[in-house]
């Protein structure tokens, strides 16, 4: 083959690699306890921003901890990140994933992408899931029917979110809102009863400004975080004493896999999970120590563990309607980039509907409500569809 050939042939394969690469992160560090292993997230939820919660935790694992950390996204036509995308290319790195981070609502996925994940489970990976995942699959059909949250089958009740973490989205029998969402923050502490278990090392007082979630814990659970709802959406002491503590996390040590197959596991569950939540130190903490522990790597969780944030942090408002577009995966590729970029642009804001529910966001969010007023002063306008706030 002439040399000219070759360099054709190698240029061609460093651009399908680097096609490839631009559908999802891969951070990989260098040293430290994660040497040689490999971390998968799946950031695919609508509302709480799991594609900003997750390459936030990535960059920890792998650059303070020395972990491969690939991060999955939904993508849009353009290959921009569109939380709750049903396009969610690279689960096949899966293949070789010692640990998977799920952080997924209502899913509509091609069998093709859901496949590998099944397989996944298939082979009893160990998993941690946050907030949404107990509901990841809403309108999957045909082949993965099973996997959706209200799935009435025997073969596999309440879907993926029931047989793997322990609970759907079901006030009966799994969860449901119990705080109301940017009006009540909450306090999460560690469980008395497993005081000395593992992933609570370090952790004392997390502050989550998602909503309370009522969550029941699976049978032969081990409960790990109990939650008390505040009455104010900021840290504070002021509890809703209308509100009784309830359980906010748990570890179990086997699910059902989709072939109805039972798999010793370690399973990790948080309720919380916003990217906002990760402010607070020891709400990374936890979601940090749940990764070494259901890895098996808990000999190398410690009470100081660096948890720091890697590059810029500022997470955006999480809610079901308006959020920031137009940003690639190679945005956030950068060990010094920020999460999210300063620049990208609030998208949803030409939809009535989804304007008018942006009040709620935006009333405990000053610096929001600021950036909105100067791009759409008509919004706070009398008249406009945002006056009252």
């Amino acid at each position: 083959m002439s040399t000219r050939r070759i360099l054709i042939a190698a240029t061609s394969l460093v651009a399908l690699a680097t096609m490839s690469n631009a559908e999802y992160l891969a951070y990989k560090g260098s040293g430290g306890i994660g040497q040689g292993k490999h971390i998968v997230f799946i950031a695919n939820d609508h509302e709480y921003r799991s594609e900003e919660a997750c390459p936030t935790l990535a960059k920890i694992l792998a650059k303070r901890h020395g972990f491969k950390c690939t991060v999955l996204f939904g993508l849009d036509e353009n290959g921009a990140i569109e939380p709750g995308g049903r396009d969610m290319p690279g689960t096949e790195v899966l293949e070789d994933a010692d640990l998977l981070f799920f952080y997924s609502r209502f899913m509509n996925l091609p069998d093709k992408q859901v496949d590998p994940l099944v397989e996944y489970f298939e082979r009893g990976g160990p998993v941690v899931g946050v907030r949404t995942s107990t509901h990841c699959f809403n309108g999957q059909k045909g082949k993965w029917e099973k996997l959706n949250f209200d799935y009435q089958g025997n073969d596999y009740y309440g879907g993926m979110g029931e047989q793997i973490f322990g609970n759907t989205w079901n006030k009966e029998r799994g969860q449901s809102h119990y705080g109301s969402n940017h009006v009540m923050g909450c306090l999460i502490t560690p469980d008395p009863t497993a005081a000395s278990h593992p992933i609570l090392q370090g952790v004392n007082r997390i502050h989550a400004y998602s909503g309370a979630y009522k969550s029941q814990p699976p049978a032969g659970a081990t409960p790990l975080l109990n939650l008390q709802v505040l009455y104010t959406f900021h840290p504070s002491d002021d509890y809703n004493t209308e509100k009784p503590a309830v359980n906010a996390g748990w570890t179990r040590d086997s699910y059902t896999t989709p072939s109805g197959k039972t798999k010793k596991a370690r399973v990790v569950y948080a309720s919380y999970g916003a990217s906002e939540d990760l402010l607070s130190e020891d709400a990374r903490r936890f979601l940090v120590n749940a990764c070494l522990w259901a890895g098996g790597w808990e000999s190398e969780i410690t009470p100081n563990l660096n948890v720091d944030v890697v590059g810029s942090f500022s997470p955006s408002a999480y809610n079901n309607g308006a959020g920031l577009t137009g940003i690639m995966p190679a945005d956030l590729a950068a060990w010094n980039s920020q999460i999210m970029p300063s620049d990208a642009k609030i998208g949803g804001l030409s939809d009535p509907k989804k304007i008018e529910r942006l009040g709620r966001v935006v009333k405990n969010r000053p610096h929001l409500r600021a950036r909105i007023a100067e791009e759409h002063p008509e919004f706070f306008a009398p008249g406009g569809l945002l006056e009252e706030f």
